[in-house]
């Protein structure tokens, strides 16, 4: 038992010379260096290393080489990819509805959508939502999403001609989606 407890580990603390404290107790890098005749400073005066100490060019002796990081594959949809191409400078420099909607025009609607949600209270996001409205796209208010009609399904209007229901796309900024629903849809709600 006196082999495996705490008596036995002094001799490894105090560097005894029956053991190999390099074994132990771990690897001093500067001493590796001074048993390879090779100092930084003689890395230095010999142009070893590039220049570098080799301390820095040595990450650890525990860095796992044998296998590759993992990194998600992100990829960058096609219509945000040409938008500082299309807009030029970023959105502060929007000053005139007339001259940067013909811009704006060109987009997708799925950049469009980032861009209005992306830029709340300023022109780009005005000129976002017009060119949406253009495009029968209509704000909800109360639900804060957008939405437009199926184009497979007319909607039917109510008596008092305040509402209508029928099937509806809407685009959900949560799961950034169009997802299809049956809905009544009050006008009042609607910008």
């Amino acid at each position: 038992m006196s082999k495996y407890g705490l008596k036995s580990l002094l001799p490894v603390i105090k560097h005894d010379k029956q053991y190999d404290s390099s074994m132990t107790l771990g690897t001093d890098l500067p001493s590796i260096l001074h048993s390879l005749q090779l100092t930084t400073r003689d890395s230095y005066n010999s142009g070893l290393n590039n220049g570098h100490h080799t301390l820095d060019t040595f990450p650890s002796p525990w860095v796992e080489t044998s296998r590759s990081e993992v990194e998600p594959k992100f990829f960058i949809p096609e219509s945000f990819k040409n938008i500082v191409g299309v807009l030029g400078q970023p959105s502060t420099y929007f000053t005139s509805v007339a001259r940067d909607h013909p811009r704006i025009s060109l987009l997708q609607d799925e950049t469009l959508f980032y861009l209005f949600y992306k830029h709340p209270g300023t022109v780009l996001q005005e000129l976002t939502y017009l060119e949406l409205r253009k495009r029968n796209w209509r704000y909800h208010k109360t639900l804060k999403v957008w939405l437009t009609k199926d184009p497979l399904m007319e909607p039917i209007v109510s008596q008092d001609s305040t509402s209508e229901r029928g099937s509806y796309v809407f685009f959900d900024p949560q799961r950034w989606e169009k997802c299809q629903r049956d809905f009544i849809l009050n006008y009042n709600a609607i910008m």
